[in-house]
């Protein structure tokens, strides 16, 4: 078995509780967010093989949180710039 199967074999388990779970991976290296679905077809084309060591699973919906609150501060942001004109 060479090494790209063996690191996908390696994340079977993950891929199974991320899809019983509905959670997503996330690399906290390179601060990315991948559904199972996505991150299979990113492996489909050679990209991002990284042992488990490399991926958490993690609640999508904490970075939806995140993005929302970037956008009240950047819309906080944007209303006060506007003031100052």
């Amino acid at each position: 078995m060479d090494e790209k199967a063996k690191i996908l074999n390696s994340l079977k388990y993950m891929f199974d509780v991320a899809e019983k779970e509905g959670l997503w991976f996330y690399c906290s290296y390179q601060d990315m967010w991948f559904s199972p679905k996505e991150l299979k077809e990113e492996h489909a084309n050679g990209k991002f093989i990284w042992g488990e060591t490399n991926w958490m699973l993690r609640d999508p919906f904490e970075k939806l949180k995140q993005l929302e609150n970037v956008r009240i501060n950047m819309d906080k942001t944007i209303c006060e710039f506007k003031k100052r004109m």
